[in-house]
């Protein structure tokens, strides 16, 4: 889903345990956040990952679709229905079958009642879903297979590769703070990483609503890296080569803004952050605001950013590859009141 420059950035940065810069940071070029697709009012979209061929997929807290698009101009299309669902969250796809276009998807069942919103306890699961032929003119149904039933689960959300000979998938709990090793061809599920770093703010004081606390993850080299959305963070933990800790997770980045998806691009780590509505870069030990939260000059704000790729679609002479795509929800606050004015987006980011 991500590039390995992302991986690369990211240890180097960890790496240099956040030094302040020797020297003035530089402006930034203009940036501007215009609307690549628009999906109808109340659709939220929570992530994506890029294909083989470059076309987008992305997945609905708001319904249980993966879905796909290619281009500005064309409809977007349903990848696969999860029929027993209500909501898909995180998407991964296979360093192991880069070459058969195949997807880790999870997704479970949300209340979403505006008065009651939140996930369902027990009702999670990971599918694969390989893509190899489904591509025009030819295009053949999706073949989707159940890997896992959470039953323990209460929100699953991220999804990471940790080791793609064998076969093991990482899991995340937003809401129970603990991530599950998947043996994505057995089925079997171990409960692998519980710390502190990883538990939703909520946690803390006992409260029975659900929260956010990990949410997108990436392992490399010996680490595992996870935005905590809640407690507006990015940290890493120490693990084995079977995912479980070698101690206590560590803050890398704080002072984010309810961060959910990052990636890396030209050099620099990004990360969409839900709480101000903004794409952000950290230089050293800065957090630096890219996009703006409100309308300048037809510059389009981002309502509720939640996941980020980099592009790499390439079709009659639009090229696409190597910007940045953001996924929206449309704004967080309509969920909750029941007050519908948008729909989510996948947005893209030029730099002039």
């Amino acid at each position: 889903m991500y590039s390995f420059a992302l991986f690369l950035a990211v240890f180097l940065f960890a790496s240099s345990f956040l030094p302040t810069l020797s020297t003035p940071i530089q402006p930034f070029a203009p940036v501007y956040v215009s609307t690549f697709y628009q999906f109808p009012v109340g659709t939220w979209l929570e992530d994506m990952a890029v294909r083989q061929n470059g076309k987008i997929l992305t997945t609905s807290l708001t319904s249980p679709e993966l879905l796909e698009v290619d281009r500005p101009t064309n409809p977007a299309r349903v990848v696969h229905t999860f029929g027993d669902k209500t909501s898909c969250t995180g998407i991964w796809r296979s360093f192991a079958h880069l070459s058969k276009d195949v997807f880790y998807v999870i997704a479970g069942t949300m209340d979403l009642n505006p008065l009651s919103f939140g996930p369902v306890r027990g009702s999670w699961s990971v599918y694969r879903v390989a893509l190899r032929h489904h591509h025009r003119p030819t295009r053949k149904p999706a073949r989707v297979s159940l890997v896992a039933d959470f039953p323990a689960s209460i929100m699953l959300n991220g999804i990471a590769e940790l080791d793609s000979k064998k076969r093991w998938l990482l899991v995340g709990d937003s809401s129970a703070g603990i991530v599950y090793r998947l043996h994505e061809k057995s089925g079997k599920v171990v409960q692998v990483l519980d710390d502190p770093l990883m538990k939703p703010k909520k946690a803390d004081s006992g409260s029975a609503t659900f929260g956010v606390g990990i949410n997108r993850m990436e392992a490399y080299m010996g680490y595992l890296y996870f935005t905590n959305t809640d407690r507006n963070i990015f940290a890493r933990i120490a693990i084995h080569e079977d995912g479980t800790s070698k101690g206590l997770a560590s803050e890398v980045i704080t002072h984010l803004d309810s961060p959910t998806g990052f990636i890396s691009g030209g050099g620099h780590i990004y990360f969409a952050q839900h709480g101000d509505n903004r794409l952000a870069i950290v230089l050293g030990n800065k957090v630096i605001p890219l996009t703006s939260n409100v309308t300048d000059g037809g510059n389009e704000p981002l309502f509720g950013p939640t996941a980020l790729a980099l592009g790499g679609i390439q079709n009659e002479g639009d090229d696409y590859a190597g910007k940045i795509f953001i996924s929206t929800n449309g704004g967080t606050a309509q969920y909750l009141t029941g007050e519908y004015t948008r729909g989510g987006t996948i947005s893209m980011i030029s730099m002039h």
